[in-house]
């Protein structure tokens, strides 16, 4: 991860804004309080899916009748891009045919898109397994940070100043530095606080096990500290002991509303049927909204994938 690529995340040109149009107000509020923060300019997109597609009544071929759905999309994108231009903010609105996992990461590298924001919805068990929030796929795809506004997300101490707060958890594994120099990096540029967590999981050991973790955990972060921070900031170091999205969320609460970073979690149905994925968890109950990135480890594996495929697509030729 470069200097530059990091620049451009922590203070993003272009956001992208991806909405099913039924997200309410919130989604927007942030958008706006975000975009204001760096006068990026926002890429509204709303993909209809090709749930469009209809069996001619002669001949039993599919073919695609978007025209109403495309209509009413543009009408409703047309309203939400006036009230970012009343607050000053450059907006392009796009609609755009086919899944939104396919059709927005595509976007994302034709414009060069640093940032994107997308709500999520509260959905459980079987219901999550059957059908995977936009969200949830994109934060499984994308190299850029996802921002996701969750249903508790306050809205309302959004203003132009910058976040006071930003607490990044980590998993202190290799992969974790990526998202890691990220959160230290957007900190600094919104000239916030910040604050490094490591959640222990303590379930089943002694107490002189417990004793060693913890001062194995305190080297790990200020080697990380010591690393990153520069003089400007002298972050807070916390260790906690339990179930790690709870004591995410509750250092998340005694702190005023700003951001958390998290590292992205590795795509899993087994996660989405028992519902324990920690992002999930604490997107739910968040009260401020939630950057993910995946860890460096991931990025460069699915790099690895795409030339894997490339080569084996060019030999075959």
């Amino acid at each position: 991860m470069t200097k530059n690529t990091i620049r451009r995340w922590s203070s993003p040109e272009m956001i992208l804004v991806a909405t099913n149009l039924l997200d309410g107000p919130a989604l927007m509020l942030h958008a706006v309080s975000q975009s204001k923060l760096t006068g990026a300019k926002v890429l509204l997109v709303h993909v209809i899916r090709p749930a469009y597609l209809r069996a001619d009544s002669e001949y039993g071929l599919p073919f695609v009748l978007p025209g109403p759905a495309i209509r009413t999309a543009w009408a409703m994108l047309d309203e939400l891009t006036s009230q970012f231009q009343q607050e000053g903010v450059l907006c392009e609105p796009m609609v755009l045919k086919g899944l939104p996992q396919e059709q927005i990461p595509l976007l994302v590298k034709s414009r060069q898109v640093d940032r994107v924001l997308v709500a999520t919805r509260h959905s459980r068990g079987v219901e999550r397994l059957l059908e995977r929030s936009v969200a949830e796929e994109l934060i499984a795809i994308l190299d850029v940070p996802v921002c996701m506004i969750g249903r508790h997300a306050d809205s309302h101490a959004l203003s132009k100043r910058s976040p006071g707060q930003v607490l990044v958890a980590t998993s202190l594994k290799p992969g974790s530095a990526h998202y890691v120099r990220f959160a230290f990096a957007f900190a600094e540029f919104h000239n916030a606080h910040l604050t490094l967590l490591h959640v222990l999981d303590t379930e089943g050991v002694n107490e002189v096990q417990r004793q060693q973790a913890r001062i194995l955990a305190e080297q790990k972060l200020s080697a990380t500290v010591a690393g990153e921070a520069p003089l400007w900031c002298k972050p807070v170091l916390s260790i906690r002991e339990g179930d790690t999205a709870h004591r995410i969320l509750d250092e998340a609460s005694a702190m005023p509303p700003g951001f958390i970073i998290l590292g992205a979690p590795t795509p899993s149905h087994v996660i989405r049927l028992l519902d324990v994925s920690i992002v999930h968890r604490v997107v739910t109950d968040a009260r401020c909204p939630v950057i993910t990135l995946k860890p460096l480890a991931s990025i460069e594996e699915q790099r690895e994938n795409e030339s894997f495929h490339f080569e084996i697509g060019s030999a075959a030729r």
